[in-house]
């Protein structure tokens, strides 16, 4: 039987960074990637990286700069803008170095990532399309936008959601109570 493959399990999932299709985005100009850095970049096999995609997109707050403004009770946004001001702009986050996160750029390209690497190799993770990072405690969100606008969401509120889930089920108990 397979193993259920979740947030807190996702590094039993993981696979050699060597082979993966994305390795260049990590590479040097020599094409070579910092033993430092090895550890801390943990590429995911295609049923992990499915279960990110698909947990994106089941969460309604993930979806767009406008649901994170309604979302989150803080958030900032950066024009994306030269390689120095982006990274000053995502140290700014204040999220600790070591912080675990999660980065998916296709159904079958997820990462688990320490916050570092994201701020090191911001140039070339974030381009052309929508790209998340987030991690498993779900209070924060940063969402590049394929306009070229970072979006930095914090302090979930989960009222919010709560209410119009609240809304949505009373609608469907009156709407199955009239029939």
């Amino acid at each position: 039987m397979d193993k259920k493959i979740t947030l807190n399990n996702l590094f039993e999932f993981s696979t050699s960074l060597e082979s993966h299709s994305l390795k260049w985005m990590f590479e040097d100009a020599n094409g070579l990637i910092s033993t430092e850095f090895l550890d801390q970049i943990i590429p995911l096999n295609n049923n992990a990286s499915q279960y990110l995609w698909n947990v994106e997109r089941t969460q309604k707050q993930f979806h767009s700069i406008a649901n994170i403004k309604k979302y989150f009770k803080k958030h900032s946004e950066l024009k994306f803008a030269n390689k120095e001001k982006t990274k000053k702009w995502l140290y700014q986050r204040g999220i600790p170095f070591d912080r675990q996160v999660f980065w998916v750029s296709q159904p079958d390209s997820g990462f688990i990532m320490t916050w570092k690497m994201i701020i090191k190799f911001s140039e070339n993770l974030f381009f052309a399309h929508d790209v998340l990072v987030w991690d498993q405690s779900l209070n924060w969100i940063l969402l590049f936008s394929h306009d070229d606008i970072f979006c930095f969401g914090e302090e979930f509120d989960s009222t919010i959601l709560n209410k119009e889930t609240e809304t949505l089920t009373k609608l469907i108990y009156n709407f199955k109570s009239n029939k």
